[in-house]
């Protein structure tokens, strides 16, 4: 049980800390670039917990794309897709 809660702790943290790096890159580029790939970052973002998902072949994955797509502008919405794309809800792989 302990070494459950120890995993979950350390999924929870592992997301917190890459949401925390996503948003700190985001504004940088938004503020500093000159080149102006600001919002072409904040779109491909956007898209990051559909992608986890896909490449995770989780089995809700039709959830989470509605999920980020209706509610991923808001912040809470894209995490809550982020950190649901990131659960062990995933196909097993029997290669």
């Amino acid at each position: 049980m302990l070494r459950t809660i120890a995993i979950s702790f350390a999924q929870a943290f592992a997301i917190v800390v890459g949401v925390w790096l996503c948003l700190s890159l985001t504004s940088y580029v938004v503020e500093k670039d000159p080149l102006y790939t600001g919002p072409l970052l904040i779109l491909v973002l956007y898209f990051l917990p559909i992608g986890v998902a896909a490449l995770r072949n989780h089995n809700r994955q039709l959830d989470i794309i509605v999920i980020d797509l209706w509610l991923g502008w808001t912040v809470i919405g894209w995490m809550l897709a982020l950190v649901w794309a990131c659960d062990s809800d995933v196909e097993e792989d029997y290669a």
